[in-house]
């Protein structure tokens, strides 16, 4: 497949900036009906004139009819503009990996590793001046009954550097958040 889009992150372009489009790209391979790949790709020119090249992959493998893997990989090179040229090529990346059991039809668990590695300060500049990375675990249960999903999730961030605050407004490298997710599906 391949397409256009705007620019990751928008639905439409901030005031000021031409909408400069990007160029979208996925190939799909079905190794078997359990195992398939993934390959995806995004790449233009953003608003401020640098270019942006992101890869993409998702390998998913079916073990049993109880148990599966997912894993996530991606890549994002910029280059920035100096005024005649696209010079200093920097990049971020990350990769997560998904183990999800299903132990009865209206019952699983999903527990995904994440690891984002960004010490060129692409992405966590604003939160990290010095770059960092940050790894996260999550665990994920799924109630089901009929269309209905009920999620509760526990979350553990860890970080290189002090990028979350405490509640006395104090920075600090780990955080933990509990949610709950209600979906419905028709």
């Amino acid at each position: 497949m391949v397409g256009v889009s705007n620019q990751t992150d928008f639905r439409i372009p901030p005031d000021g900036y031409i909408n400069k489009k990007f160029f979208i790209a996925q190939y799909s391979l079905a190794a078997s009906d359990n195992v398939k790949l993934y390959l995806n790709y995004v790449g233009g020119k953003n608003f401020d004139t640098s270019k942006t090249s992101q890869f993409d992959a998702v390998l998913t493998a079916k073990v049993s009819d109880k148990f599966n893997i997912g894993f996530n990989g991606t890549v994002n090179s910029t280059q920035f503009w100096d005024g005649s040229k696209n010079i200093d090529g920097q990049s971020w990346w990350g990769s997560a990996l998904y183990l999800n059991v299903d132990p009865k039809p209206w019952f699983g668990l999903t527990l995904r590793g994440e690891y984002f590695n960004d010490d060129n300060q692409l992405k966590m500049f604003s939160i990290a001046p010095e770059g960092g990375s940050i790894f996260a675990t999550t665990l994920s249960a799924n109630f089901k009954a009929g269309g209905f999903t009920f999620i509760p999730e526990f979350r553990f961030d860890n970080a290189s550097q002090a990028v979350f605050v405490d509640k006395d407004g104090g920075a600090k490298k780990s955080a933990g958040n509990f949610l709950l997710a209600a979906v419905y599906s028709f």
